[in-house]
């Protein structure tokens, strides 16, 4: 007699996360090749930091102090039990897009629904950005990269504690139906031109 496998809804599920962590990264296409995804690349950027600006009133000074200004102005996430996200980020210094990342990240937990969200990291120390763009491995946050998330101050702008560390990390813009916003966890790997 042939015994069935017995059901196994954890190895599904995480079939499941795999698949959207590849095709919400995958959405992420490689801008530096093509010229039409970099118009709508820079594009999508100007509007994300415009709506950063709007978020707090020091928020374009913390823009203009930066070594160096990851903008992710769109991460597609979405999930259940278990999820994954990504999409495309353009690495700014002194204003100008100088190289083009992707980032994704799975999720376990208590994750339900799909969502979109616009991520800033600012770096505020040269050595940290210097490190960053040197390497052309998976930074991951919480593990190789060490970040301070930004928190909203009473006066209507950012809290000065955070806004100082060598890494600062922005979330704004949330739209879509799901409660868990971390970026613990999230990867960021440089495209290369190939």
């Amino acid at each position: 007699m042939k015994l069935k496998k017995p059901f196994s809804f954890t190895a599904i599920a995480s079939a499941v996360a795999a698949t959207l962590v590849i095709t919400l990264s995958g959405c992420a296409s490689s801008p530096q090749k093509n010229t039409g995804d970099q118009l709508m690349q820079k594009t999508a950027v100007e509007v994300a930091l415009t709506k950063f600006y709007a978020e707090a009133t020091n928020a374009p000074l913390l823009v203009q102090n930066a070594q160096g200004v990851l903008v992710c102005p769109i991460i597609k996430k979405a999930g259940f039990v278990l999820g994954g996200e990504g999409g495309t980020c353009s690495m700014q210094v002194n204003g100008a897009t100088v190289e083009y990342y992707r980032t994704a990240a799975f999720k376990a937990g208590l994750v339900a629904g799909a969502e979109s969200y616009s991520l800033l990291l600012i770096f505020n120390d040269a050595n940290a950005l210097s490190n960053f763009r040197a390497s052309n491995g998976n930074w991951q946050v919480g593990g190789n990269l060490s970040i301070s998330v930004a928190k909203k101050g009473a006066g209507g702008g950012f809290d000065s504690r955070s806004t100082g560390a060598a890494i600062t990390a922005y979330v704004f813009s949330q739209r879509g139906l799901m409660s868990d916003i971390s970026i613990d966890g999230s990867t960021f790997k440089k495209l290369q031109d190939k």
